[in-house]
């Protein structure tokens, strides 16, 4: 998506065009996959990774400040998804990408929480990536499917005078705009509107794509334990899709070990199941 910041003062502006709000969160996720991410934020070395990374890879000489304050608005719109999700009234359906509210349980619920407006036909964008980097459980028990992938075309607002644009997403298929200012800061209702149109696309994370792309990383031995352990992940869905959008290898193998830690620290043991001479999942 777009989110266009002004400051205020005499700093340059941050512009967060998609390809910038992109490399952003790619190197959140890689952060957070490595360590540096040890509570809710990063740590010093974290943040200098990132800043370094950003601008050599986005030539945008943004500074930290403008970096954390991007990330505090996506701490908040994550807060406010995680929460819409987690309400059972709600009916949030993680199979369809769909709520089951009716119009009343919807309008209740706004009242409350009127900033889960913009959510109610679109869910939040990179849903498997900020799950990483918040380290957010939609509902215990329950797996939900990331976001598809979307072409953004962007308009530029002309309201300088502001520090965080209103962004409004319009679906496709019902040409309905939601409103996703609100959950850019406490003090902003009344924002100038950036529009961004949406174009869905439906992607299929199977498990034989998710084999293939695992035994074309040289770093991982086949028939390894972080290899079988892969195998037992790609059983859920969700584990599947995190897998396939990472796209360095390096963040694959850590996102694996990260995930193999967790599950010793528990005492889940693997259970691959074989086939003959080939694994088979089921």
């Amino acid at each position: 998506f777009t989110i266009i910041m002004i400051k205020t003062s005499d700093m340059p502006k941050a512009v967060w065009e998609a390809d910038y709000h992109r490399v952003f969160l790619d190197l959140c996720v890689e952060q957070t996959l490595v360590g540096n991410k040890p509570g809710t934020h990063f740590s010093k070395e974290g943040w200098r990774n990132i800043l370094k990374s950003f601008q050599e890879q986005t030539g945008a000489m943004y500074d930290r400040m403008q970096l954390k304050n991007h990330w505090d608005t996506m701490s908040r719109q994550w807060k406010i998804w995680s929460r819409l999700v987690q309400c059972s009234l709600m009916n949030w359906d993680p199979e369809t990408n769909t709520f089951g509210a009716s119009d009343e349980e919807w309008a209740n619920y706004l009242q409350e929480n009127p900033r889960a407006g913009q959510f109610r036909h679109k869910e939040v964008p990179h849903a498997d990536k900020l799950s990483i980097i918040f380290s957010g459980v939609i509902e215990p028990g329950e797996t939900y499917t990331p976001p598809s992938r979307k072409k953004l075309l962007r308009h530029r607002s002309e309201s300088p005078q502001l520090q965080e644009y209103e962004v409004n997403w319009i679906d496709n298929k019902t040409a309905q705009t939601l409103d996703v200012a609100k959950l850019m800061s406490d003090g902003m209702l009344q924002e100038s509107p950036v529009c961004v149109e949406i174009e869905s696309a439906k992607r299929k994370y199977c498990i034989g794509e998710c084999i293939e792309s695992l035994d074309a990383m040289k770093e991982v031995e086949e028939g390894s334990d972080l290899y079988l352990f892969a195998l037992d992940q790609f059983l859920k869905r969700e584990y599947r899709e995190i897998f396939l959008e990472l796209k360095k290898p390096s963040l694959k193998i850590a996102w694996l070990q990260r995930l193999r830690s967790a599950s010793l620290s528990v005492g889940v043991e693997p259970t691959t199941f074989c086939l003959g001479n080939r694994r088979s999942i089921h």
